[in-house]
């Protein structure tokens, strides 16, 4: 099955999901935010701890359905006697529901301002290698 992938997403988080079954995270990152625009409440996405450019068949990373999807924009100030910046910056956050463990059979990779997508399957067993 088609997946939009969101990589690079870290061990820790990727674990949290696994045991707690639903996790809020926030993707800040262009590649994975340019993914998170393609994406509906609904839809199943594939996370993963490899990079967008590592990814290839036999990567392995969760499919999880997006319960929850907001897009922001965050206006951050710094100020000194010297000087006064102010910058702004967009960010999704995504609650996420676990779905299964799953494996990219095929990855279709990664035109600047695209969303990366892989074909992959889902893992219902320990197969041995």
């Amino acid at each position: 099955m088609r997946h939009i992938v969101l990589s690079g997403i870290s061990h820790h988080v990727l674990g949290d999901l696994e045991h707690e079954k639903i996790k809020t995270i926030e993707i800040r990152s262009p590649n994975n935010f340019r993914s998170v625009l393609e994406t509906n409440v609904g839809d199943l996405i594939f996370l993963t701890a490899t990079s967008q450019e590592d990814l290839r068949p036999g990567t392995s990373g969760l499919i999880v359905r997006i319960r929850e999807k907001q897009i922001s924009m965050h206006r951050v100030i710094q100020k000194t006697p010297e000087f006064y910046e102010e910058s702004e910056f967009q960010l999704a956050r995504l609650q996420l529901e676990m779905r299964g463990r799953g494996r990219v059979r095929r990855s279709e990779c990664c035109e600047l301002g695209e969303a990366t997508i892989v074909d992959a399957d889902e893992v219902l067993f320990f197969e041995g290698r």
